[in-house]
């Protein structure tokens, strides 16, 4: 069962480096630099202006401590077949399930180093401590990790929910006692303290039951990657990730401004898309509260504006696959309405989105999430450079509209390409 794990490691680890690529792009690199420098000059500034000793601090480093344990799952890597032929294997996957706890260890390492060492300079600051101690706080968050993984090793079998609840008190009450201790003591006192507990919910605490819980264990592993591709999505096309419509009926008054005639056919359809749809929407929505977040900790008049246009071009760019949506609906095609209509519902659509139709400025969410943040004048300047934007933006697709529908054909191929599997099952 060891080999049979590395095997599905060695596929899984290829399919997700053929992904990574198209995530950590040369944009990426030049954004999280930029967003790096920025925080930590702004961190950096901010430490400066603290009292020393700071004991709130603490508070705030235990608290950020405790928030970034729980993340990271454990990677069984299973499959739904696994559930017919790997049955008459459960005597073995004792050995399958260790090994993949050795690799679920990984990642959260590396999420727990850049925590750590995020945080180390507050707790200098916070307990009058020292950078030597840094390795103290490193293992005593991996072992607490270690601890976390343990219990979903054993949440893996059934019969164990009740048993896990109760050891999962026992866990966050060692992870906050571990955590206090190595802030407000000694260092070495909180990694004594994940010692004992990671021994304790290895080889102390074992399940009542020795059959697995496949059913569980499939969807939670199936959970975990749906996760990872939701992410990966941001970036390029995922074959695994399906589009659910969902109702909203209560945002139908927003579709209700819409007349209803011959020539909003398309206008209808690409607004009701981005409403129940969630990926659009949740883009349009996202996009639009970082740009507010973004723009309430600016005060420059001209760099407001200029985050400001770079959000409505990034939430104009996003929108672009909207074109193709109704593609392959057969009753657009049966219906007598002329494909022209499509590019004036797109830069309608892009005006009603970006805040350039007087008839939705009330309900406009950028235009709220810029207001919230205080920015009157770069939200009525933005409504300017919209109409120029959705001029400009809405002609260029116009006239190399043959283009974008290969590029996003393209597109899809690449996605299928990088998953193995044309069908994308």
């Amino acid at each position: 069962m060891k080999q049979f794990f590395s095997q599905r490691l060695q596929r899984h680890q290829k399919q997700m480096t053929r992904y990574l690529r198209y995530v950590f792009n040369d944009h990426f690199a030049l954004i999280s630099t930029f967003l790096v420098g920025g925080l930590g000059l702004y961190y950096s500034e901010l430490l400066k202006t603290l009292p020393r000793p700071f004991p709130l601090g603490g508070v705030i480093v235990v608290a950020v401590w405790l928030f970034v344990l729980p993340l990271g799952r454990l990677a069984t890597l299973t499959k739904p077949a696994d559930l017919i032929f790997l049955l008459a294997k459960e005597g073995q996957m004792t050995s399958y399930l260790s090994q993949a706890l050795r690799y679920s260890l990984w990642l959260p390492f590396g999420v727990l180093f850049l925590t750590v060492g995020a945080t180390m300079p507050l707790v200098v600051v916070t307990a009058n401590s020292t950078f030597a101690s840094f390795p103290y706080f490193l293992g005593m968050m991996w072992l607490l990790k270690l601890g976390d993984l343990s219990l979903q090793r054993i949440r893996l079998y059934q019969e164990t929910q009740q048993q896990v609840k109760q050891q999962r008190g026992i866990w966050l009450v060692s992870a906050l006692v571990a955590a206090l201790a190595s802030i407000y003591l000694v260092p070495w006192l909180g990694l004594v303290i994940s010692i004992l507990q990671a021994i304790w919910f290895l080889f102390g605490v074992k399940s009542n039951r020795q059959l697995l819980d496949w059913d569980y264990m499939i969807q939670a592993e199936q959970s975990r990657l749906m996760r990872i591709y939701r992410f990966i999505n941001l970036f390029t096309d995922v074959p695994q990730i399906t589009t659910e419509a969902k109702r909203r009926k209560y945002l139908d008054w927003l579709l209700a401004k819409i007349k209803p005639v011959h020539s909003n056919t398309y206008l209808y359809l690409y607004l009701r898309r981005v409403i129940r749809g969630g990926q659009y929407g949740g883009l349009y929505v996202r996009l639009s509260l970082i740009g507010g977040f973004v723009l309430f900790f600016v005060d420059e008049l001209w760099i407001s504006l200029l985050i400001g246009c770079l959000f409505l071009y990034l939430i104009g760019f996003q929108l672009i696959p909207l074109i193709n949506e109704f593609q392959y609906m057969v009753l657009t095609h049966l219906y007598p309405v002329p494909e022209k209509q499509k590019a004036a519902a797109i830069k309608n659509s892009l005006g009603t989105l970006t805040g350039d139709r007087s008839s939705f400025r009330r309900d406009l969410l950028l235009a709220l999430a810029f207001c919230l943040a205080r920015r009157y004048r770069v939200s009525w300047l933005l409504r300017v450079c919209g109409s120029l934007f959705r001029h400009l933006f809405t002609r260029a697709i116009k006239e190399n509209a043959c283009l974008i529908y290969k590029w996003l054909l393209l597109q899809k191929a690449n996605a299928y390409a990088l998953d193995g599997d044309p069908l994308g099952s």
